[in-house]
């Protein structure tokens, strides 16, 4: 006869009849990656319809191309140099958007960054300069704001391809949970998913009141860090446990 597993999320409470534990973690992750999902594809479709928006035209491509082909005008005859003052010398002046601080994201963006750090972080999504190994990486390379034709396809696979690790992600959290306890909140997990959940609502209300998405997603992070915490601890204890076991005597 089987046994039956109960658990909780939020004040909701799922009773399920299975013969092992890893059945209930597959219904979990499934959960987890379902509710994550139908936080994050409106914030990622809120993007790129603001991307579509501001998006160059051909023609605006071609005149701006044209311009920078354009031959210059002849540069007058240069000037002695004032030897009495060196101080009053030109100097040019390069700017690097990748060494930008501070940068202003919108209040989608930052829902789907605080809720989902580790799919991001691979998906390079919405990073002025991501990282070479990531995927906008690969795809969009160090093609810049505004968007064009080319930027939005390559756009386009990097959403898709974020979809996909934030369903991997909270499926594998979800099926293998760090902490089983009693209460949902106490387990990372379900505790980044509800601070989503509130966030993903807030983020969707227009205006400034959309903004106060930023503080349950800022909670996420922390939580993320909760998580990483509890992870870097029970790998260290799985490890001493193999280790003892390894070294111990055996017993004939």
């Amino acid at each position: 006869m089987g046994w039956w597993c109960c658990f909780k999320f939020g004040s909701h409470s799922t009773t399920i009849a299975s013969g092992s534990l890893a059945a209930m973690n597959w219904r979990r992750g499934l959960l987890l990656a379902g509710i994550n999902l139908a936080v994050a594809i409106p914030m990622i479709l809120t993007m790129e319809a603001r991307d579509q928006k501001y998006a160059l035209t051909q023609d605006e491509i071609m005149a701006k191309t044209a311009m920078k082909d354009a031959p210059s005008p002849p540069e007058p005859p240069a000037a002695v140099p004032d030897q009495a003052g060196p101080e009053q010398s030109e100097e040019t002046v390069s700017f690097d958007p990748c060494m930008v601080w501070g940068v202003h994201y919108p209040a989608q963006v930052v829902v789907v960054q605080g809720v989902n750090m580790p799919s991001v972080a691979l998906a390079g999504w919405e990073e002025i300069c991501p990282s070479h190994w990531s995927l906008a990486g690969r795809l969009r390379g160090k093609m810049t704001w505004p968007p064009t034709p080319l930027w939005m396809e390559s756009q386009r696979k990097i959403d898709a391809g974020l979809c996909l690790f934030i369903a991997l992600q909270w499926f594998l959290m979800g099926g293998f949970p760090l902490a089983r306890t009693q209460k949902w909140w106490a387990e990372p997990g379900a505790f980044i998913t509800a601070c989503a959940v509130v966030a993903g609502a807030i983020g969707l209300i227009p205006g400034k009141v959309g903004d106060f998405a930023r503080l349950p997603a800022s909670v996420a992070e922390l939580a993320w860090l909760w998580w990483l915490g509890l992870f870097v601890w029970k790998t260290l204890q799985f490890g001493w446990k193999k280790a003892t076991a390894w070294r111990a005597p055996r017993s004939s």
